[in-house]
């Protein structure tokens, strides 16, 4: 799988590289850059360091530990004057980011002989701005992309100085799927770019303005506020937009006698009447309704009605994520009441820099 890259700018004979952000890539890319005899410094935000890893059971701050790699944990960067920078930042280094809590001011940027630099994991310049992958599942858009893109005073608009483009598989169907073939495609990026720096090979990077035209900006979302199942939707349409906030968020919800359900591992599947003939699709008036509860050894799924098909769910949770599989029985309808449609659809993420803000 080659990358994409033309020769001009080499970046040899770099050997320090300070890694900002957080989360299960900047973590591979911390094991896979140690091995090649980088030496690495680890900056991270007093938010990160104890938020749990997607892909183990493990924070940032016990992941650091096992690697014997002790974090500068700092509440903003940007409030660091030279001296204390310089006692963090060794000379001569590059700055590789993993999503970082910060927008840099020019005096940080300046502080890296080589520059500082995103690790984008997303299909550039599509499905940008927050969300990705849920997005994606909604739009069945199985682009995959990981950038190495120089960080400027214009927010997110820096030149691509290499990039590595797949194709996420179809067998990934939830968030936490798309999560993992992007962290495996992301770890084999950082392990070429590693060894581009350590060969002294050239790149020159693509202006950001050439893709910008062909950009595709889809906003951050809040499950508890936003994932409420309208069923209406087509059976289709409810399985991907359950898909799309399934693990690691907790679920599309709907309602039964107005307590709120989340709902998780949802299939679309086919029925038949006596005669071995597929159902057709049953009336509107029937979408939301439990029509089957199966109950196997080690296992129970509910089948409900939707429009022009049926979907089988095999978890059930409150809000408090205790299971309701139990307490579903036949004849119950999911309901979404419309007024919560309407909020969802209207509802609007705002960042204060420090996490959400409503």
């Amino acid at each position: 799988m080659p990358l994409n890259i033309k020769k001009n700018i080499s970046f040899a004979p770099l050997k320090n590289i300070v890694l900002i952000g957080g989360g299960d890539l900047m973590v591979a890319s911390t094991k896979v850059l140690k091995s090649l005899g980088f030496e690495l410094t680890i900056i991270t935000a007093t938010r990160h360091i104890n938020e749990k890893l997607v892909l183990s059971d493990e924070t940032l701050a016990q992941a650091c530990q096992q690697l014997t790699n002790t974090p500068h944990v700092l509440d903003d960067i940007n409030q660091l004057n030279k001296q204390q920078l310089l006692a963090i930042i060794p000379d001569n280094a590059i700055a590789i980011c993993f999503g970082p809590a910060w927008v840099f001011s020019e005096k940080i940027i300046q502080q890296f002989h080589y520059g500082m630099f995103n690790i984008n994991a997303i299909p550039i310049p599509h499905y940008l701005g927050g969300a990705h992958y849920t997005w994606q599942l909604l739009n069945n858009n199985q682009e995959g992309g990981c950038f190495f893109q120089k960080i400027t005073d214009k927010l997110d608009q820096g030149d691509i100085f290499a990039k590595h483009q797949f194709i996420i598989s179809s067998e990934a169907r939830t968030p936490h799927d798309y999560f993992v073939e992007n962290v495996q495609q992301g770890t084999y990026f950082i392990n070429e770019l590693a060894n581009m720096f350590i060969e002294g090979k050239e790149f020159i990077p693509t202006s950001y303005k050439a893709l910008d035209e062909n950009r595709l900006y889809f906003p951050r979302l809040r499950t508890d506020k936003q994932a409420y199942i309208n069923w209406q939707w087509t059976a289709q349409e409810i399985v991907t937009f359950c898909q799309g906030f399934d693990s690691p968020y907790m679920g599309a919800a709907s309602f039964i006698q107005k307590s709120i359900l989340r709902l998780k591992k949802i299939k679309l599947i086919t029925l038949a009447d006596n005669n071995n003939n597929q159902i057709s699709a049953m009336h509107p008036f029937c979408a939301g309704l439990i029509i089957r509860k199966i109950k196997k050894m080690n296992s129970t799924s509910i089948v409900i009605a939707a429009i022009n098909g049926f979907v089988e769910l095999r978890e059930v949770y409150d809000n408090e994520g205790c299971c309701m599989m139990e307490k579903l029985k036949e004849g119950m309808r999911l309901h979404t009441p419309q007024h919560v449609l309407d909020d969802a659809m209207a509802y609007q993420v705002t960042i204060d820099g420090q996490g959400f803000k409503d």
